[in-house]
């Protein structure tokens, strides 16, 4: 999966949400105006979330893995 940080109206969220979840994506995180600045910890967290998805997906055959050199390599 690929995770994307927008910005839409705030009359769109509600939509967007709609569209994301009938896509069979998740809304990881929603912060306003209000709340402009996550947490570290929320950051962290999500993160984490991101991280452990993406290694379930490499488990379950659905991502490519990666060798230390491809990593050292840039590739």
């Amino acid at each position: 999966m690929t995770t994307f940080t927008i910005k839409v109206p705030e009359k769109a969220k509600g939509k967007l949400s709609a569209v994301v979840k009938e896509l069979g994506g998740e809304i990881i995180a929603i912060s306003s105006d209000k709340d402009k600045s996550m947490s570290k910890k929320a950051k962290l967290l999500n993160e984490i979330k991101a991280g452990l998805k993406e290694v379930k997906s490499i488990r379950d055959g659905e991502a490519k893995s990666y060798s230390m050199s491809d990593l050292f390599d840039g590739k």
